[in-house]
């Protein structure tokens, strides 16, 4: 099983997904899919003085919006990097009370946040959803804050993050080594 901790306005984790998804498809092992809100980190600007920490914050961040725009343009993808700022609590809370397999319900919510445009967020387009991908909810309330509390004390400080058997794979680059632990454990 991967369990992958992820956040709908996360680049990142929408990037990770079609991956995530092939990789459990190859490999014929679930996903579980858990919400984590991921904390954007707005670019710092140049100051006249800054220091060398600050520079590399600043110079790491923004290398980093490039690299999440360049690897989206590969696969196609027209991003607006503003839709990284709205609050996706609402869907977060929404996927941790849904019932079965959530990949198609996960995949085609990041689509319709960062392609489509919609508010996801929005009851009435999460229940459509639901139905669409024949899931049901089983719980109304969700305390997303203990969630997060739960994966941190895992570890985990930022979306995406993923777990096999216990070890703990940090970001998309990790993707490769999930793959070949994966195919150890099948190969045994």
């Amino acid at each position: 099983m991967i369990t992958a901790y992820i956040d709908f306005k996360s680049l990142d984790c929408f990037l990770a997904v079609s991956p995530i998804l092939k990789l459990a498809a190859d490999c014929e092992t679930p996903v579980s899919w858990q919400p984590y809100g991921s904390k954007e980190r707005a670019l710092p600007t140049e100051v006249a003085s800054e220091s060398v920490t600050q520079t590399h914050h600043r110079v790491r961040a923004e290398s980093e919006r490039r690299l999440q725009q360049h690897y989206a343009r590969l696969r196609g993808l027209h991003i607006d990097p503003s839709r990284g700022q709205i609050d996706t609590s609402a869907a977060l809370e929404w996927l941790a009370g849904l019932e079965g397999d959530t990949s198609s319900f996960v995949s085609r919510l990041f689509t319709a946040h960062w392609i489509d445009h919609t508010d996801i967020n929005d009851p009435t387009f999460l229940k459509e959803l639901t139905a669409q991908c024949g899931l049901r909810r089983t719980v109304d309330a969700v305390d997303l804050s203990s969630i997060e509390r739960e994966a941190e004390d895992k570890g985990l400080f930022d979306a995406p993050t993923f777990f096999i058997d216990g070890q703990m794979f940090m970001g998309r680059a990790h993707i490769p080594l999930m793959q070949q632990l994966l195919a150890d454990r099948c190969d045994h």
